[in-house]
């Protein structure tokens, strides 16, 4: 409430009726001067001298009256008092000041109330008495000023006719208020803190903290602010993602809204902010991007979407907010009952939160607010999500805990709304406040049913609402808000109370819509007739087309107040009548997910309901009948039911919102304990576990996902089960349990009749090999790629993607069966269909023609036939994989550092835009990979891998493998950066990362840790220790596949032997370091500007050890001129170096020093500084 501006006598009255009124209580008053409060004047004369001071626009500090007036006059001051007014007079003063008319009701009350003062006392009583009156009637005044709208102006009549209904106003939170003010000031004012603004707000059931938020949220909507609200029901937990969704899904359609009223597009806006390949990615889960995106199909899901994963969502979403905010608007999130939120929902939201505190520009634009209730237990992901947000470096969190209200805040309620002075309901509002303790709701709900029961009601004679304070003091009331709200059901019609028990049956809220389709179900006509009513008793209230329970501890006490058995009746009434209106029966026995056919499905008789409404209708239908209890009904009833949770598995899937589609097929397979795998229930059995092991996948809920799958797989015949084996394939994967998705890939594989013995030879490996050149000579490149059979079918789609997933295992375990699973894969598809499933293998092949043939014109054979794949394919998941493995392991060898790099960050950015976060991840690790050997600077890229730890925190696994390329980087310039301490102590040290690589049994990562400790050694010269990590790396069997740091361990090794059989060490140093030397010769063929430089480098070091000495010369001359015509300043670096030390061992000291500075410089221009120190 905003203080009215200075009042004058004009505003209420004019100079001759203020005279009139005066004369009236015998004051001798000026108007026409404006005199402060005299010392001597009697109170009378104080008082009317406030009032003129007040009306005439004096500027007097009321206050101070009382400390002027000395305290030795107040005994004559009253006995005068009390002459100058008979009893008679006392008892007409306010009807009389009513009467003429003039002056407010309110300033008529506080004069005749002042005058009715009691003398008839003892002196000290007599003192106590007026001073009060004269304090009360100061106070009186100083609300009339500050709010006059409220406490000075009649009313009007209207005011007392309507029902008088407390709590739709905000009162008390004053702290909380300025606190959550405060927050939104400073966000305006530019003044931003050093993570994104989070504020939690808890308390009591029915302590207001959703009334506070709202109110603070109308307030910031009305000043501009960007506004989304969404609640998790209770019993929405299962839905609590879609929850998460809406949020976002709410600030579109606000923000389009807004743009919309100033004249602006807000398509544009958006689309100049986020690409629309993520556009349409998300406009799966959020239908408001279905405009901004341009695609109104809601039946066919993008990009091939059934591949999804929570992880994806999770990397897709931030993008999109941060898009948002960057807009420059400022956008409130608040998410009311936290607390029932799933652990899913909040991985979701934490990472919004953390994402846009990484970004000052983001965060400046940000506020989130959540509300929660006390209580909840340790165990609750809310509890453990609230942990990390108080430590977590890029969140601002506030908690807010809302107490019970106090004595003065019970007061102010109840001046406010009776519109009274304080004086006159204190002694209510200290009885009210000692009968509920200062329970928010319980404070609401006893003044309601004190005006429902006619305890507080108005007083025609008296002009405002009147009581008896004796009275409602000696009321019964309940001993809580639960038993208060349960009493009054009391009062509810016949009609009115079979109405609200129904509604209580939906939970909180429940479209009217649905309602409309209840009247055959609830009696008297169904619940519509009764809504006024019980909206005009506070009961529930109109949101948009929802009707909602005022608050939910009251729909919890009508629900808790049903009797069981009409309890069940309900929900089983509800449930069938809502399941016969959209036809559930016809449609509740199909086999699989993706066959579901909704647009067949209609609403009988009720030509209101509209067709999106139909899939609401279907989860309630659900909803109800999953409320009984299974062994109450019937087993028809429950196989019946079981369907109708299919049906709506099947839909909310559809729709992406996979929790709520694993609820259902859990609910259906509840309702079948007795009647699982029998023919009846065959088909639904196996669509429910395959859709509860789906959905349960994608939340990564990996266990239980694995657990369902193989339900079916025990069951079904092995032909049957491809789509369930694929799924515990993804399991193993996702995971990272490799070897044991191979194991079961292998399994797979000899269970289709592929010829995979138990100990593959090699020989048997190669003549594999060459039986699949065999027959992929019949087609040229073109006609592979051409080798399609049409729209692929189910069957021979889950065996794609188990054979992809297999290969994928495969590579990351380094199996030795992988060769032979890409054999078989290859001829899969050359006799089934080429797809972009299939593309990975082919890679592959090309790799192992490399790795095992060393045959590289057949591997760029196999590199351009899957090239040319891909360019048919549509953007995917398996597509982005193929990519990755083609231009980080097969076309490296051929084309420049920076040419790969520029295709791996091509495919990061395809893979960040559709939310393939491992893909994403992978092509940027490899895409700096390439970025660090081809001499880009150290330091942007110690600072891009940052970043990419700060994405990848919540993919630990990825994480170490980039946090080994971090200390690569560390090391040489010398200084350490924040990355380890971005995961705060969970991943420590590389020692750690070793250590569980060896548990892990993670190969690769063990090799790429002992090869990073080779490298460093090497820099800085520390050769025996280079030895001893060159041999750990060897070691490992996935150092004998070739990969792009393959190139650099080989160069450096030959360095190594060269400069160790210069030492003495013996002739098998010169022998390993010639066929090295041989290697890079034939590499030189296949590619230039990788190999050169390397090659003459080593050819300098062997004609070096040889005292070939101009040759020598020469060829580093040489290797310095290649390595800087093709951009590699680290190379560079190192071939100065060398040469240095070469002609420091033929004692030309001034050159060897001009090599050693010169090798300085480039060490310095790549940014590796501590190697730069070291060399000179």
């Amino acid at each position: 409430r905003k203080p009215a501006p200075t009042l004058t006598f004009r505003d209420v009255l004019s100079a001759e009726g203020f005279d009139r009124v005066w004369t009236l209580i015998s004051i001798d008053c000026n108007p026409s001067t404006n005199r402060y409060v005299s010392t001597t004047t009697p109170p009378e004369h104080t008082l009317g001298d406030l009032i003129h001071c007040i009306f005439s626009g004096s500027n007097l500090r009321l206050s101070s009256t009382i400390i002027q007036r000395p305290s030795d006059n107040i005994d004559s001051i009253s006995e005068g008092r009390a002459a100058k007014m008979n009893s008679n007079t006392r008892g007409t003063t306010f009807s009389t000041l009513v009467g003429v008319g003039i002056l407010p009701t309110s300033i008529c009350r506080l004069l005749s109330d002042f005058f009715q003062c009691e003398p008839s006392v003892g002196n000290e009583d007599r003192l106590h008495t007026c001073q009060i009156s004269i304090l009360d009637a100061i106070e009186d005044l100083e609300h009339m000023c500050a709010y006059p709208q409220i406490y000075l102006y009649d009313p009007g009549m209207d005011f007392y006719s309507k029902n008088l209904l407390f709590g739709q106003r905000l009162y008390g939170r004053k702290a909380e208020l300025t606190q959550l003010l405060g927050i939104t000031t400073r966000l305006e004012g530019g003044l931003i803190s050093s993570g994104a603004e989070c504020v939690l707000v808890s308390g009591g059931a029915g302590s207001g903290k959703s009334h506070f938020v709202n109110n603070v949220s109308t307030f910031l909507s009305n000043i501009g602010w960007i506004v989304s609200t969404a609640s998790c029901g209770r019993d929405m937990g299962h839905r609590s993602s879609e929850t998460v969704l809406s949020l976002l899904d709410t600030l579109i359609v606000n923000i389009v809204a807004a743009y919309n009223s100033e004249g602006k597009s807000a398509i544009d806006a958006l689309l100049g902010v986020l690409d629309s390949t993520t556009l349409l990615s998300l406009s799966a889960y959020l239908p408001s991007l279905r405009i901004v995106s341009g695609n109104t199909d809601r039946s066919t899901p993008p990009n091939n979407r059934p591949e999804v994963s929570q992880l994806q969502l999770t990397f897709l979403l931030p993008r999109l907010l941060i898009a948002i905010l960057s807009l420059n608007r400022k956008v409130v999130l608040f998410l009311d009952n936290f607390e029932h939120v799933d652990s899913s929902a909040l991985a979701l939201l934490s990472e919004l939160l953390t994402s846009v505190g990484r970004l000052p520009s983001s965060r400046s634009n940000f506020l989130f607010i959540g509300c929660y209730r006390d209580g909840i237990s340790e165990q609750n992901p809310l509890t453990i999500l609230a942990a990390e947000l108080r430590r977590h470096q890029d969140i601002s969190l506030t908690e807010m805990r809302l107490n019970r209200l106090s004595i003065d805040d019970v007061t102010d309620i109840i001046m406010t709304e009776l519109r009274l002075p304080r004086r006159l309901v204190l002694e209510l509002a200290n009885i009210v406040h000692k009968k509920t303790s200062g329970h928010a709701l319980f404070v609401v709900q006893l003044l309601n049913s004190l005006v429902r029961d006619s305890a507080l009601a108005y007083s025609p004679m008296k002009r405002r609402f009147d009581w008896d304070s004796a009275k409602v003091r000696s009321l019964k009331t309940a001993d809580s808000v639960a038993s208060l709200i349960v009493s009054n059901l009391n009062s509810l019609t016949p009609g009115e109370l079979p109405s609200l028990r129904a509604l209580s049956c939906f939970g909180i809220q429940v479209k009217l819509v649905v309602l409309a389709l209840l009247k055959d179900v609830c009696p008297f006509g169904g619940v519509e007739p009764y809504l006024k009513s019980l909206i005009e008793g506070g009961v529930v209230e109109m949101k948009d087309s929802l009707v909602v329970f005022t608050h939910d501890l009251i729909q919890q006490g009508v629900y808790n107040n049903i009797p069981t058995e009409e309890r069940r009746r309900l929900h089983l009434n509800i449930g069938v009548c809502l399941g016969m209106k959209v036809s559930l029966d016809q449609h509740s026995m199909v086999g699989q997910l993706q066959e579901m056919d909704f647009s067949s499905l209609s609403v009988e008789a009720s030509r209101n309901v509209e067709s999106q409404e139909i899939n609401a209708i279907i989860g309630i239908a659900a909803n109800q009948v999953n409320r009984v209890d299974p062994s109450s009904m019937e087993r028809s009833q429950r196989i019946r039911f079981a369907g109708w949770n299919m049906v709506a598995a099947s839909q909310f899937a559809k729709r992406f919102n996979f929790g709520a589609s694993a609820h259902y097929c859990k609910k259906g397979i509840d309702l079948l304990y007795d009647s699982l795998w029998c023919n009846e229930t065959f088909d639904l059995s196996r669509a429910l576990h395959e859709g509860a092991a789906s959905a349960l996948l994608f939340l990564g809920d990996i266990s239980d996902a694995q657990k369902y799958a193989n339900v079916v797989i025990d069951n079904l015949p092995f032909a049957d089960s491809l789509a369930a084996q694929y799924m515990v394939l993804r399991s193993w994967e996702r995971m990272g349990k490799y070897e044991e998705q191979v194991d079961r890939g292998l399994a797979i594989l000899r269970g289709l009749n592929f010829d995979i013995p138990l100990e593959p030879s090699p020989s048997f490996i190669m003549d594999a090999m060459a039986h699949i050149s065999n027959i992929a000579s019949k087609y040229s490149i073109e006609q592979i790629a051409k080798l399609r059979s049409g729209k692929v079918d189910t069957r021979k789609k889950n065996i794609l993607l188990s054979l992809n997933s297999i290969i994928t295992g495969a590579l990351r375990s380094s199996s030795p069966f992988l060769p032979l699973i890409t054999c078989a894969v290859v001829n899969y598809s050359l006799q089934n269909g080429v797809y972009e499933e299939s593309a990975l293998s082919f890679a592959c092949l090309g790799y192992f023609k490399i790795a095992l043939a060393g045959d590289y014109k057949e591997a760029r054979y196999w590199a351009n036939a899957t090239s040319l794949i891909l360019n048919k394919s549509v953007t995917s998941i398996a597509g982005s994989r193929a990519r990755i493995f083609l231009y980080g392991f097969v076309e490296c060898w051929y084309v420049s550092l920076r040419e790969t790099g520029s295709h791996l960050l091509g495919i990061n950015r395809s893979a960040v835009a559709m939310g393939d976060v491992e893909s994403a991840v992978h092509s940027m690790l490899f895409s700096l990979r390439c970025s660090f050997y081809g001499s880009e600077n150290l330091s942007l890229l110690l600072q891009s891998h940052c970043e990419l730890m700060r994405t990848m925190k919540r993919y630990k696994e990825l994480a170490k493998l980039a946090l080994i390329d971090v200390v690569m980087i560390e090391t040489l310039i010398g200084t350490k950066s924040n990355a380890f301490d971005i995961f705060e102590g969970t991943i420590p040290t590389e020692n750690f990362i070793l250590a569980d690589a060896k548990a892990k049994q993670n190969i690769v990562s063990i090799e790429l840790i002992h090869t990073r400790r080779f490298f460093t050694a090497f820099w800085f010269g520390d050769y025996q220790k280079a030895n001893e990590s060159y041999k750990a790396a060897s070691s490992v069997p996935s150092s004998k596949m070739p990969k792009l740091w393959t190139i650099y361990r080989e160069c450096y090794k030959a360095i190594i032997t060269f400069h160790m059989y210069a030492e003495g060490e013996g002739e098998e140093w010169l022998q390993e370091g010639m066929k090295l030397l041989s290697k890079f010769q034939f590499w030189k063929t296949i590619s230039k500007d990788v190999i050169e430089s390397k090659f003459l480098l080593l050819q300098a070091e062997y004609h070096a050890v040889s005292c070939e000495i101009s040759k020598a010369r020469a060829s580093f001359e040489a290797s310095i001129k290649s390595a800087r015509d093709h951009g590699y300043t680290n190379e560079q670096g190192l071939a100065f170096e060398r040469y240095g030390t070469f002609l420091e061992a033929l004692v030309e000291t001034t050159e060897a020093s001009v090599c050693y500075k010169s090798a300085h410089v480039c060490y310095l221009q790549w940014g590796a500084l501590a190697l730069a120190e070291h060399v000179w």
